[in-house]
């Protein structure tokens, strides 16, 4: 029954998960860049915290993915490049942060960090969707 009734917008799919990485992403990614908190060098203090070499390069390398790799995905432009390095990151946060702490999101774990990581790799095996730039790139729109 809800075939016959969402069938016909599967293809619209990809638009849905797009707008959701889209939005966490940028807003999450604004105040690693040009806030006063944290800031690049306030996340790096947190980054470094943890232990990760060179924590200013990576607090900036989080906030572009985030930052500019969200308005990309927003606008679908080079959506698969940016959902492959934001896969990249947050397998990294998985694994290097949050891994011991357990899946379930009460306990600080990576409950919310794996649903991230699945809706990247989501976009970057089906691409942007109908709404996107690629799209229209790529069909000379």
């Amino acid at each position: 029954m809800l075939q016959g009734i969402f069938g016909g917008l599967a293809s619209w799919g990809p638009d849905f998960i797009r707008l959701g990485v889209a939005f966490t992403f940028i807003l999450h990614g604004y105040p690693k860049l040009f806030g006063p908190k944290p800031g690049p060098k306030g996340f790096a203090g947190y980054i470094g915290s943890m232990g990760f070499p060179s924590p200013l390069f990576f607090a900036y390398a989080a906030g572009i993915t985030e930052f500019v790799g969200g308005v990309c995905i927003l606008l679908g432009f080079l959506t698969r490049f940016w959902a492959l390095v934001g896969a990249i990151e947050f397998l990294t946060i998985i694994l290097k942060v949050k891994w011991s702490k357990g899946f379930l999101i009460s306990n600080e774990g990576w409950e919310w960090d794996w649903a991230i990581l699945m809706m990247l790799l989501s976009l970057l095996v089906t691409g942007p969707g109908r709404v996107a730039l690629d799209h229209a790139i790529r069909t000379g729109l």
